[in-house]
This record gives structure tokens, C-alpha cells and sequence, in this order.
């Protein structure tokens, strides 16, 4: 885990390359998917620098996962 919070690592590498939290229309609908299946949906800003940093191929979808994962895991925990 890196002693850098995940947050601050993901906004700075979405400012560094012009990535905004903008959503699709697919981001909707994917939300529907899961509110359908009775799993919770709580989207937020980071996650969705996560998503379009991996959507412009500026980080993988292994790195993507292992941000999402920390920052998950901070958020929740209140570091």
C-alpha cells in the first residue's frame, strides 16, 4: 500500500493529464445494472478519475484496480 493516500494519487495523475470525472451515459447504465441486482451503488468523483484514467489508457486496468481498491479501502477507514 503506498503512504501516499490513493486519493491524492488519483487526482494528481487526473489533473497531470486533463482527466475530468465526467461520466457516460454507460456509467448510468451500469449503475441501473447493480441498483437492479440489489447491490448498493454509491458512486463518487475518485471512482470515476479511476475509470477514465483507465479509459484513456494513462493507467491499466490492473493499476486502475489496485487504486480503486486503496482508495476504497482509506475511504473506509478513515485514513
Amino acid at each position: 500500500m503506498s503512504l501516499i493516500p490513493a486519493e491524492a494519487i488519483i487526482r494528481d495523475l487526473a489533473k497531470r493529464h486533463g482527466i475530468t470525472a465526467h461520466r457516460i451515459r454507460l456509467d448510468d447504465l451500469a449503475d441501473t445494472f447493480a441498483r437492479l441486482s440489489d447491490a448498493e451503488v454509491e458512486s463518487d468523483e475518485v471512482q470515476d478519475l479511476v475509470v477514465n484514467l483507465c479509459r484513456a489508457k494513462i493507467i491499466s486496468s490492473d493499476k486502475a484496480l489496485e487504486l480503486a481498491c486503496e482508495y476504497f479501502e482509506q475511504k473506509h477507514h478513515g485514513i
